[in-house]
């Protein structure tokens, strides 16, 4: 029996240790200690936050001479093999960005749907957005609904956008339901969702999904939209600022959506600079 308690409060003790050495490790990185934090994740070798940090570390060459990919997807994988959704979560990221490994849609999913299966949100809501679009994997509506609805559940942002697109939609893996779309939409741009916030913007101008036509509230919602960066809402203004003739804003609102890539932006301010 004092064998018995004796091993439990040393394995006690190492559990606790690690959860405290690795803080420190953590917090070494936030301050920008990298070759301390560095030091400190080498020796948690059973410790999935380490590894994760580690692998970090490596894929950005932090408190090294140079990044090393091979070693980060070392790290990674070492972490997602001992059930990190985090971790899992990560790789498929890497596969489908193309950094550091082979650009692959297929091999994203396929780590996408691991970490989903372990109730990680953001690659629930990520493995939907394939579903959905088809992309490296076959578009699947209903799959797609699943993976959002999951992740809604956790209060994902982007997943309450695109399951409120497609209960805006027909043949979408659900009725048509506007009332439901506006109430998603709603929760996603109360969350500061960018795209969400513009087109329950719409919404308001429009009257939609239950929601009372006001013009004002439409244009808070759209303003707040373009601040945060939605390209959609950007180029919105610069329409408006050109029909009430305010040249200048409508340059610096094309302008800030040509920034993000947008082509009809920047033919529209090609046309403004060309005196058209």
């Amino acid at each position: 029996m004092k064998i018995f308690i004796l091993m439990s409060i040393l394995l006690l003790t190492a559990v606790n240790g690690y959860a405290q050495t690795y803080e420190e490790a953590k917090s070494a990185f936030d301050s920008g200690d990298y070759k301390t934090a560095l030091n400190i994740a080498q020796q948690l070798p059973d410790c999935n936050n380490a590894k994760i940090l580690l692998g970090d570390m490596y894929l950005d060459g932090l408190g090294m001479t140079h990044a090393d990919f091979a070693k980060a997807l070392e790290c990674y994988t070492e972490a997602a093999n001992n059930n990190s959704a985090e971790a899992q979560y990560i790789i498929g990221s890497l596969y489908y960005s193309g950094r550091g490994v082979h650009k692959s849609y297929q091999e994203a999913a396929a780590w996408y749907e691991k970490s989903a299966n372990n109730g990680y949100a953001v690659a629930q809501s990520d493995l939907g957005e394939m579903y959905y679009r088809g992309k490296g994997i076959p578009r699947d509506y209903t799959k797609a609904v699943k993976w959002f609805e999951m992740a809604v559940e956790q209060n994902d942002a982007k997943a309450m956008f695109f399951l409120g697109g497609m209960y805006n939609s027909r043949g979408q893996g659900v009725q048509t339901n506007t009332l439901k779309t506006a109430e998603l939409w709603r929760k996603a741009a109360a969350l500061g969702y960018p795209n969400a916030e513009f087109y329950l913007g719409q919404m308001y101008m429009i009257g939609r999904g239950g929601i009372t036509q006001n013009a004002d509230s439409a244009m808070i919602w759209i303003n707040k939209a373009a601040e945060d960066g939605c390209v959609d809402a950007q180029f919105y203004l610069g329409e408006s600022a050109v029909a009430k003739g305010d040249i200048e804003k409508a340059k610096e609102w094309y302008g800030k959506a040509a920034e993000k890539g947008l082509q009809k932006a920047q033919l529209k301010l090609d046309a403004i600079n060309n005196g058209q």
